[in-house]
């Protein structure tokens, strides 16, 4: 017979939280200077203008979900990422045409093409964790 004094068991997890791989973490890092340090440089070129602004905002929020990815911590709601993921590819793709800035910069044209895809390329795990940290199944948000 139970004892009917004894606290109901239960099988909720009440562990920590899943920590990320160092890889994340060093990404973050280089990534974050990278992209600031580009941004910042577009933004004081003398053709700076209300989208390379824009850009900037939209890359200080993908940084938060970047960081709420790797850190695993809460950073507005899951249901926000997603979306805010698709608006901010098409917004990096249309960033070339629509800045004033010469990103050219005397590079050939083949020159700029390849780091155009070396930048894409190196931005790739960012859109994953974006993409990640958007799912409601996903940590931070399965642990309340």
């Amino acid at each position: 017979m139970d004892n009917p004094y004894q606290a109901p068991k239960s099988d909720i997890d009440n562990g920590e939280l899943q920590k990320r791989s160092v890889f994340w973490k060093i990404y973050f890092f280089i990534i974050t200077i990278l992209s600031f340090i580009g941004m910042v440089s577009f933004l004081l070129s003398s053709g700076a203008g209300i989208m390379d602004y824009a850009e900037f905002v939209l890359l200080i929020i993908a940084t938060a979900g970047l960081y709420g990815f790797v850190f695993t911590k809460k950073v507005l709601s899951p249901g926000f990422w997603v979306p805010f993921l698709v608006f901010y590819v098409i917004a990096g793709i249309a960033y070339e045409p629509l800045s004033s800035v010469n990103m050219r910069e005397g590079m050939s044209d083949n020159v700029y093409y390849i780091s155009v895809a070396i930048g894409y390329i190196f931005s790739l795990p960012g859109y994953y964790a974006l993409y990640k940290y958007g799912q409601k199944s996903e940590q931070p948000w399965t642990n309340t």
